[in-house]
């Protein structure tokens, strides 16, 4: 029980004082979009990516899993996740498993002036500043991007569009990915490789 009209307003200035600062804590929020992966009509895995905003860092992660057969079976396992500080990339790391073989290794990292790290056991070295790599595309319609960084290929890929959420993609092994948008969300994804094509498929 409160005491005295004088304890009784020192009491409620305490509470004006501390409750600015339970309520200052950074808000979390998650989004999840997973994707049905198809070659031709048959469904050969699944794509699940996140992106986890907590104050000014936001976090975008690719897992992908998906096992198909050519002239063999391939099982891929891909995993890619990239954070970022006020919409530049901080950290990122890649790594793709194909029938338990680590085929791509990736690590940067901002030091403060450029990025640092490792790709497949090289030492990366890359000043400019990076804000839009290949795992924020899945939450954000790249609207006038010229250029998206791939971890894979350790560069700078050009990106255009010539129809309205349709965004073409263009990788350092001369193939495309088409990323396309309805109402800013990433729907679909069809990459075009050698010999066929692979669609990522939002679920509803």
């Amino acid at each position: 029980m409160i005491g005295t009209p004088r304890m009784k307003k020192k009491y409620w200035l305490f509470l004006i004082l501390i409750i600015p600062l339970g309520s200052s804590r950074p808000i979390v929020e998650v989004q999840y979009h997973t994707y049905d992966i198809f070659v031709a009509e048959n469904n050969i895995g699944k794509v699940t990516a996140s992106k986890n905003v907590n104050g000014s860092m936001t976090t975008y992660s690719v897992q992908t899993n998906l096992s198909f057969k050519l002239l063999e079976t391939y099982d891929v396992n891909y995993q890619l996740s990239s954070t970022y500080k006020n919409n530049y990339l901080v950290e990122s790391a890649l790594k793709n498993m194909v029938n338990g073989s680590l085929q791509d290794n990736v690590h940067i990292k901002w030091d403060g002036t450029q990025y640092t790290g490792q790709a497949n056991q090289k030492n990366i070295l890359i000043k400019e500043k990076i804000n839009q790599s290949i795992a924020k595309l899945y939450f954000q319609e790249p609207v006038d991007v010229k250029r998206v960084f791939s971890e894979k290929y350790m560069s700078f890929e050009n990106i255009t569009t010539d129809t309205p959420g349709d965004y073409v993609l263009h990788l350092g092994d001369g193939n495309k990915s088409h990323y396309i948008y309805n109402n800013k969300v990433c729907t679909d994804v069809i990459s075009t490789k050698s010999f066929f094509k692979i669609q990522f498929k939002l679920r509803p």
